[in-house]
């Protein structure tokens, strides 16, 4: 069985079965970032999500299930005070990390921007991939803005992930030499959908990522596995790539 990696998920909010179903399906491999989970209203309860991000991230290698490590401060999640504090507490955490992440824009609120631009200048420093979050309005205004922070920033593009895209913005992005995460998720892309993405921009297949985005919301944690499985169907012949080598070489 071909091994997978799910580039995107918050098992600190799913049960341990779902880790045990996604190792019996071959994905052995997820990257597992810092979301939105509640309101924090200072540092210190942001700092106690990340310590519950990585708790989750060691608890995986029971089932066998390697899991990288994604830190970062969400558009959703902005603490009410201490950002400066949180910042700095990410900062001193690069060199034991995956990922800069899930990080983004909501609403493109100057604060969101400044945030997000920081992070990125961050992850630049020690060479962290970053993921970034677009969000479920598809608001071409935010994502445009997100486009333009992210090129404003140190960020390598090669080392950047502009996450849960649909076939409007996936060009957009491709064009701008990042790397395109497709989210196979109730209310983001269907498995179908996913593979006609990836069908459609196959010349491009050594830059999508296919993820579940696990987490409290309605979420398919076998989604790359039925991705990977349609792809193989469809006799696509870079399966490795969208569903476990790219996210490899990022993470």
């Amino acid at each position: 069985m071909l091994a997978k990696f799910d580039s995107h998920v918050h098992l600190d909010v799913r049960p341990e079965d779902d880790v045990r179903r996604m190792s019996l399906a071959g994905i052995r491999y997820v990257l597992t970032l810092a979301h939105d989970p509640m309101p924090f209203r200072n540092h210190e309860a942001l700092m106690g999500h990340w310590e519950a991000v990585q708790s989750a991230a060691e608890d995986a290698s029971e089932y066998l299930v390697d899991a990288r490590i994604g830190l970062g401060i969400h558009p959703r999640a902005v603490p009410e005070q201490g950002i400066e504090e949180a910042l700095r507490a990410l900062e001193s955490r690069l060199d034991d990390i995956d990922a800069v992440g899930e990080v983004g824009l909501e609403k493109a609120t100057d604060q969101e921007v400044e945030v997000l631009r920081e992070q990125l200048d961050l992850a630049a420093t020690e060479d962290v991939p970053v993921v970034v979050h677009t969000p479920r309005s598809r608001d071409p205004k935010v994502i445009s803005r997100i486009l333009e922070t992210v090129k404003e920033s140190d960020a390598d593009p090669e080392l950047v992930v502009v996450d849960h895209l649909d076939e409007k913005f996936l060009d957009a992005v491709l064009g701008e030499g990042f790397n395109a995460g497709i989210t196979v998720q109730p209310g983001k892309a269907t498995v179908e959908e996913a593979v006609e993405m990836v069908l459609e921009h196959r010349e491009d297949s050594d830059r999508i990522l296919i993820n579940s985005d696990a987490s409290r919301a309605p979420s398919n944690v076998l989604a790359v596995a039925e991705v990977a499985l349609e792809l193989e169907r469809r006799g696509f012949d870079d399966v490795e790539a969208v569903v476990r080598d790219n996210a490899l070489q990022l993470f």
